[in-house]
């Protein structure tokens, strides 16, 4: 058994300079540092039961405890334990996620989102599409360029009226939208363009568009309707809308009239109501002006024409935007979900390179496309990679070698779901995974020791998974199921307790209170724990 060793230690060996390195402490051969100190003990102060001046030092003796607790608990190995490893590894993925991205882009496409979620604009835009890919994308582009000047002078009526002999032309009024409601790359041009002002062309998947700005405005919020739509093909299809709504107007329900007569089916099984909606979610600027131009929760319409028929609206409900942090959870998974992470990965793909110093584009991995043929398509293509010629270096990452042999090894195992005979297509997709996985697992190495807030937690998860299973078998199962044990604690402190069955929680409590201490008690005879004076003096100044 070891002896006790509990002193302040005098000593000139050199410290850091940075005093959240200096050491507080060692028990047996592990040292805990200053730093580590602080952060627990700031974080945790509400724990402390003294809150004298001096409560540091009671913190101190619960933090030496625990210390303790978890040196033994190393020592079992309850760190190999099986279920452990499986619990922590799990914990370890998990976590990992959140760091393995751009965080910083992250958070401002969820502000500029949330942004353009309170503010609507404007649109409408001229498309023409590039389906064949034997047209000029140049020609495409001067002639949208020519266009955007008789555009902006002229309403969308007048243009179209102009331009109607031009099939190529798909000219639009898209009304009013906010984030999300376009693919990304529509929906910057539009934020980015002044009020007044046409876009320069730009190309989306849809083909080359140039769009026009005509108005900004706080977002409208989302609403929720009922309507009733009698099809523009029936025949007096206005004057029926009309005596429909005179009915209403003279005591029948809405509700009842949209079972009976509305046309649009699938809402009228509901009494006419339609799922909720904001600006730019309904195909209809003219059904949405209506919709949201009502005022006060009950109110109907005049009728409308629509390019579907004709319709009464009731407002059922208005919601204004709610704020950023209720909507922040719901951004951040349309963020995840569309075009947006592309930027984000892009952007964390970047951060990696810059870090690493390393770039595809000087990586000479096209050597591979001669290897390639038609078997890697049937999932047989194979190659000899320890063949001398494939042990040359490909590069270098903190200081550890790729050779050519791995990327090879990496397509064979790699290629049972490629179907493209464009061979250097193929080794561009394969290299990139290739690449990408390596820089990748490096950066996981490196987290941990670089990323203090990411050590942090995974030191906390770590250590209280272990410390949660070795109280439970040195304490907190002794007792429960023991009841010879617990009835002689119970006699011996017969005068604490009312009687056995009435007090049988806080019997088990305070027995295991005293199993605990003795523990402790023990651990402090059999570990040796030593002070440092350097770091008790600088404690002692940071809490007097």
């Amino acid at each position: 058994m070891k002896r006790l060793l509990v002193f302040l230690l005098f000593t000139s060996i050199f410290y850091s300079q940075n005093e959240k390195d200096l050491v507080l402490f060692k028990i047996n051969d592990s040292e805990t540092t200053l730093g580590e100190f602080y952060r627990v003990y700031n974080k945790n102060i509400d724990l402390v039961e003294d809150s004298k001046d001096n409560d540091y030092m009671s913190y101190l003796e619960l933090f030496i405890n625990y210390k303790l607790k978890l040196a033994e608990a190393y020592d079992l190995g309850y760190d190999k334990n099986e279920d452990y490893q499986k619990e922590y590894k799990k914990y370890k993925n998990q976590l990992l996620k959140g760091y393995l991205t751009d965080s910083e882009s992250q958070e401002r496409l969820v502000k500029e989102a949330y942004e353009r979620t309170r503010n609507e604009v404007q649109v409408s835009h001229i498309l023409i599409r590039n389906n064949d890919q034997t047209n000029d994308s140049s020609e495409i582009y001067n002639r949208l360029s020519n266009l955007r000047q008789p555009f902006l002078e002229k309403n969308i009526q007048t243009f179209n009226k102009e331009h109607n002999f031009d099939k190529q032309l798909i000219v639009e009024d898209l009304g009013y939208f906010s984030a999300f409601k376009m693919i990304y790359e529509f929906e910057n041009i539009a934020y980015n363009t002044e009020v007044g002002e046409v876009s320069k062309p730009f190309k989306t998947k849809f083909g080359f568009h140039i769009l026009k700005v005509t108005d900004k405005r706080e977002s409208m919020g989302e609403i929720s309707v009922s309507h009733i739509m009698i099809y523009k093909k029936n025949t007096n299809a206005k004057e029926k809308i009309i005596k429909i709504l005179d009915s209403i107007n003279k005591g029948s329900s809405f509700e009842s009239m949209a079972k009976l007569y509305s046309q649009d089916k699938r809402s009228a099984a509901r009494g006419g109501v339609l799922n909720k909606f904001s600006s730019g979610q309904i195909n209809s600027i003219p059904f949405e002006n209506a919709a949201f131009s009502l005022k006060n929760i009950g109110e109907i319409s005049n009728p409308i024409e629509t390019k579907f028929g004709w319709h009464i609206i009731k407002l059922l409900s208005k919601n204004e935007i709610k704020s950023f942090d209720e909507l922040k959870p719901s951004i951040l998974s349309k963020i995840r979900r569309g075009a947006r992470n592309e930027y984000i990965s892009n952007s964390f793909n970047q951060f990696l390179d810059d870090k690493y110093n390393l770039s595809m584009e000087n990586i000479d991995y096209k050597f591979i496309i001669t290897l390639l043929n038609d078997s890697i398509t049937k999932n047989k293509w194979k190659i000899n990679y320890n063949d001398f010629k494939f042990q040359e270096p490909l590069f270098v990452i903190n200081q550890k070698t790729i050779f050519k042999k791995d990327f090879l090894q990496f397509v064979e195992k790699n290629q049972s779901f490629i179907s493209s005979k464009d061979f250097e297509q193929v080794a561009n997709n394969l290299f990139s995974r290739f690449y990408r996985d390596i820089l990748l697992e490096e950066y996981k190495k490196d987290l941990e020791r670089e990323n203090s807030e990411y050590n942090n937690i995974l030191t906390e998860y770590r250590e209280g998974l272990l410390m949660f299973n070795i109280m439970q078998e040195k304490v907190w199962s002794i007792g429960e199921k023991d009841s010879i044990v617990l009835r002689e604690y119970y006699i011996k402190n017969i005068d604490k307790y009312d009687s056995f069955e009435t007090n049988r929680g806080k019997i088990i409590a305070d027995y295991q209170k005293k199993v605990e201490n003795n523990w402790i008690e023990n651990l402090r005879k059999t570990n040796s724990i030593v002070l440092y004076s350097k770091a008790m003096r600088r404690l002692k100044k940071m809490y007097k």
